[in-house]
C-alpha cells in the first residue's frame, strides 16, 4: 500500500484546507493574517500534493527513442 504517497495528499489537502479556513477567517474579522502565512500554506499544500502525486506514477523504466540514437 502506497502510505507515504496517500500521507503527502492529505497532509498537503488538510494545508490547503487550513488556508481557505485562515482566509475566510481573515475575510470576516477585522485582524489580517499575514501574507507569508498564507503563501507558506498555498506553497506548502500544492508541493506536499504534487511530491505525492509524482510518488504514485508508475515508473517507466523504458528508454525514450532519443537514447538510442547517442
Amino acid at each position: 500500500m502506497p502510505f507515504i504517497p496517500i500521507t503527502l495528499l492529505a497532509t498537503g489537502f488538510i494545508g490547503n484546507l487550513l488556508l481557505v479556513a485562515l482566509l475566510i477567517g481573515d475575510a470576516t474579522a477585522p485582524g489580517r493574517i499575514p501574507l507569508f502565512a498564507a503563501a507558506v500554506l498555498a506553497l506548502g499544500g500544492a508541493a506536499l500534493m504534487l511530491g505525492g502525486l509524482a510518488l504514485l506514477e508508475p515508473r517507466d523504466d523504458r528508454r525514450s527513442p532519443a537514447d538510442h540514437l547517442s
